[in-house]
């Protein structure tokens, strides 16, 4: 069966990336993908690592708990964002600090004393990151795409895919719908 997750990170519930996981949440249910959608913003997800929680490798808090759950079920991770300065939201990065953790994304392997290799737990999961930035559009890889790429590759995610529509703020509603509808096809791609 094919477990979808789709997080959505953007503070307005009105704005073009709310548009975009709405599309993803469609093409999910019309493949068949039983999928969760969480908004990190209307959650309340506390983005900040306490440091007795760092130190001891696990969180006792619940909503950390439960999207580990949502990330150790999915076989299909979506991720919708606006690029803030080249990065996702503060929130979003703080989630991956909470959930992609030693454990649950990766592990380090090696005897005591011995220098450690990390191994990826997160194999058989693929990955889509679609994301909207003001960005100058350049043949360039979108400065965004590093960041999740080494996420998972780190985490064992493959397949996985990040799509950036660039200029967001000079663009008509014309293009905008275009870029909406190109939404399905990119996710039938994928999976």
């Amino acid at each position: 069966m094919k477990c979808g997750y789709l997080v959505y990170c953007h503070p307005d519930p009105n704005s073009f990336s709310a548009s975009v996981a709405g599309r993803v949440e469609s093409a999910f249910s019309d493949l068949g993908i039983v999928h969760t959608m969480v908004d990190l913003y209307r959650e309340g997800f506390e983005p900040t690592m306490p440091p007795d929680e760092f130190s001891r490798k696990f969180s006792f808090d619940a909503k950390v708990q439960r999207h580990v759950g949502l990330i150790e079920e999915a076989t299909h991770l979506a991720i919708v964002h606006p690029d803030w300065w080249g990065t996702p939201p503060a929130l979003l990065k703080g989630w991956v600090d909470r959930v992609f953790r030693p454990g649950i994304a990766y592990e380090f392997e090696g005897g005591e004393f011995t220098q450690k290799r990390s191994s990826p737990l997160l194999g058989g999961t693929r990955a889509i990151v679609f994301a909207t930035s003001n960005d100058e559009e350049t043949d360039a890889v979108p400065v965004i795409e590093p960041f999740w790429r080494n996420l998972f590759q780190y985490s064992g995610i493959a397949p996985y895919s990040v799509h950036v529509l660039q200029r967001l703020h000079s663009l008509d509603s014309a293009a905008r719908v275009s870029w909406l509808a190109s939404i399905s096809e990119k996710i039938d791609a994928w999976v």
